[in-house]
């Protein structure tokens, strides 16, 4: 059975789960709204540096390219050589040479550059370049193949070794000024025919992602153990207040109110629970009924807050005599009722005796002037094999009554029936027995 106390764990840990599951809930959505900024931001850096190269590129194709001086280093390009018509080298009036540099070329030497000084690094290329140095990887060939599904960009993050690099690519569209190199190899104006590919070291923002998880995360914890914390106090405090007042009514449904002894109804139900046992194990019952002498004279001459006092006193008494696991309960007004397992009948009539003799040595102080003197007639039973919790708890009552008729305050012991007519004889032992 759930006490009410294991009800209260059980909703505060649930209450304790469900605030943990919106606390990890919150803090991981903050995680995923931060890494999508700081990815969107390495996004918006990629298409501003494909812009500027696509703005680049087309004015240079805009004016056929560009022309620098040849040098010893700097060599006319193989492949603009192949392309009929197109005027690869010029000399200028003082007789200087100069080579054209198309805007592939261009864009592929300027890119070297910007990855020397560890800015970013953009590549031109396409599924059929004219230049093989301009072939695409792995990643340019697979946004190539989306362009051609109609994918407008494509982006993904890449480590090499300890570095973490951002990489994003979106399609060049064939212009007509393309044509002059292009025109050979079957490009039409319009047609998508290759991309430009920008990459830009992230390991500064694939840190700072890092970071914010391992903070997030850290934060989390704190606070989901800060709140458990708190829950677990005030849980403890409430549960003990809950328990206290748990007692207290458990108390007040199986203690009488005034005596602090088992009520009737609880004494009833354990002497059952201690029967039924008895049976199984083959042990020894016995109960004794008690009943306090003319009581209603205490009543009737000193109130009923003497009597009370009375009652309270006697219940103490009975309480100090009988053992730990003996069973005192109020019966009556003014009858106690004391069920001794594992006792056969001479031993609980030695028991009832001792409490006789405590309760005749009670003396209760009423007031100042006035001091009470209280006896107590006793009848002792033990459970027989056949026998009923109230047919044992009758025989006692009967025996009881029988030392009532006999001159009060004495313990009266039933016999084992042998029929429902035997008489009531002297015990060698001082007790009677009926």
């Amino acid at each position: 059975m759930l006490t009410a106390a294991g009800f209260v764990k059980k909703y505060l840990a649930s209450i304790g789960l469900l605030i943990c599951l919106v606390i990890l809930s919150v803090f991981w959505g903050f995680y995923f709204r931060q890494a999508e900024l700081i990815q969107k931001q390495q996004l918006h850096q990629g298409q501003a540096f494909f812009q500027e190269v696509v703005l680049m590129r087309q004015w240079m194709a805009l004016h056929g390219g560009v022309y620098v001086k040849m040098t010893p280093d700097i060599s006319p390009n193989p492949y603009l050589l192949k392309v009929p018509g197109l005027r690869v080298v010029i000399r200028d009036e003082h007789g200087d040479l100069y080579t054209l540099k198309n805007p592939a070329l261009a864009t592929r030497e300027i890119s070297e550059l910007a990855e020397k000084s560890g800015l970013f690094r953009f590549h031109i290329t396409s599924l059929n370049p004219l230049n093989p140095a301009n072939a695409p990887d792995a990643f340019e060939q697979e946004a190539l193949r989306l362009f051609e599904q109609g994918i407008k960009e494509h982006t993904t993050m890449e480590k090499r070794g300890e570095e973490v690099f951002f990489r994003y690519m979106a399609p060049l569209v064939t212009e007509k000024s393309c044509l002059t190199c292009h025109a050979q190899q079957g490009y039409r104006e319009g047609e998508v025919r290759g991309g430009i590919s920008v990459t830009s070291s992230a390991t500064e923002t694939a840190g700072k992602i890092r970071e914010s998880r391992i903070f997030l995360v850290g934060s989390a914890v704190v606070i989901i153990l800060l709140i458990l914390s708190i829950i677990y106090l005030v849980a403890r405090s409430f549960i003990k207040d809950l328990q206290t007042a748990e007692a207290k009514l458990v108390s007040m449904a199986t203690r009488d109110f005034l005596t602090g002894l088992l009520n009737r109804r609880e004494i009833y139900r354990r002497m059952e629970e201690e029967l039924q046992r008895a049976r199984r194990t083959g042990t020894p019952f016995s109960v004794f009924l008690l009943d306090l002498d003319h009581f209603k004279r205490v009543n009737d001459l000193h109130g009923h807050s003497a009597g009370d006092l009375v009652l309270q006193s006697v219940a103490t008494a009975m309480q100090q005599t009988v053992r730990p696991y003996d069973l005192c309960g109020r019966y009556g007004d003014e009858e106690f009722l004391v069920a001794l397992p594992g006792t056969g009948l001479t031993e609980a009539a030695e028991a009832a005796e001792r409490i006789r003799l405590a309760i005749d040595a009670l003396q209760i102080a009423v007031d100042e002037c006035t001091t009470l003197r209280i006896t107590a007639s006793i009848g002792v039973a033990a459970l027989e094999s056949t026998e009923t919790l109230d047919q044992l708890v009758s025989r006692a009552d009967e025996a009881m009554y029988v030392g009532k008729q006999q001159g009060r305050n004495r313990v009266n012991v039933a016999a084992v029936r042998q029929d429902q007519a035997e008489k009531t004889e002297k015990c060698s032992s001082g007790f009677e027995t009926k």
